[in-house]
């Protein structure tokens, strides 16, 4: 098993930049002047709080960040049947051009992203559906139905028109998704998200964690270019859009899903047999799930940050203290 280290915001870990001007502070700024001047049981007093100090900064930002090693088996799931939502990305950058399509033709993402949709269905035809679409903000646009006939028309009739707004929001859309689950259903609980993986809105990580902990997993299914086409809008001039294929396998691994390249020939075929697998009646889970290392380093920062008011005294200090 893998045993890399990950973060569930790994942009908070900038944040240790910080350090750099402390320390220069304290080496060359009036701090580091005046205990050049103390006494030797002084100076290693403010030095070991210094030290210390700096450690609890650290330790402190590398928990916001939600660090996440080691796995760990998911608990036994024992629930009958499957509940699908389909979470559908609108942006503009899915009406782009770039994913192979028959006779050496390229297809739109969206209608590639449609396409292996109704094919998800066509292969779990026993299992409710659900489709959630977004852009900067999301819907439920239908709710668990045993209609797939509902569903499958939804899906021929929708295009990026179907919902208003600008910029992607794939928090927003994986929350509607979540939005049609409910604790009371005794059935596994999939959502299956389609999308180039641009965000550029929300927060994702915040979605994945409500995700995990409610044992929704997420088939991150990324379709578009790896190399990025222009947006080829007068707003988004200049900008080339690629897939961020890092962002949807880390949506698939946070919550015990499976990421599926959507441009690949066997896409669909890799959807339908793993929807085959979740929904084969009773069977222990077959993956694993990150841990999450949050507390032990929030634990260790309050820890260091105790140890800096014990730093040792100057013997003088400690003679007035014994008085």
């Amino acid at each position: 098993m893998n045993e890399t280290i990950g973060f569930a915001q790994p942009w908070v870990l900038a944040f240790l930049a910080v350090l750099i001007p402390m320390i220069a502070f304290d080496i060359f700024g009036k701090q580091g002047k005046r205990a050049r001047l103390l006494s030797g049981g002084l100076k290693n007093k403010l030095f070991i709080s210094s030290f210390f100090f700096k450690l609890f900064v650290a330790c402190a930002i590398i928990a916001l960040a939600g660090p996440r090693w080691g796995y760990a088996p998911a608990r036994a799931d024992n629930r009958r049947g499957l509940d699908i939502v389909f979470a559908i990305d609108l942006s503009r950058s899915m009406d782009i051009l770039d994913v192979p399509g028959a006779n050496n033709t390229e297809v739109s993402r969206l209608e590639r992203a449609l396409a292996l949709a109704k094919e998800a269905v066509a292969a779990a035809p026993g299992s409710r559906h659900a489709v959630a679409i977004g852009k900067g903000s999301a819907v439920l646009a239908i709710p668990l139905t045993w209609s797939y006939e509902t569903v499958l028309a939804f899906l021929e009739e929708l295009d990026s028109a179907s919902i208003t707004g600008w910029g992607t929001n794939l928090e927003a859309l994986v929350m509607a998704a979540a939005g049609a689950f409910h604790a009371s259903f005794l059935t596994r609980q999939t959502i299956i998200l389609i999308s180039d993986g641009e965000a550029t809105l929300g927060d994702f990580s915040n979605a994945l964690n409500y995700s995990a902990r409610r044992d929704i997993s997420v088939i991150a299914v990324a379709v578009g270019s790896d190399e990025g086409r222009p947006a080829g809008t007068a707003s988004t001039a200049g900008h080339i859009s690629s897939r961020d294929a890092a962002v949807m396998r880390n949506a698939a691994e946070q919550t015990g899903g499976i990421y599926i390249d959507g441009n690949a020939s066997d896409a669909a075929a890799v959807l339908a047999a793993h929807l085959s697998s979740l929904s084969g009646g009773f069977a222990p889970a077959a993956h694993s799930l990150q841990q999450e290392r949050r507390s032990m380093f929030v634990i260790i920062a309050v820890a260091i940050y105790a140890m800096s008011k014990f730093a040792p005294m100057a013997p003088a200090r400690r003679k007035q203290w014994a008085k």
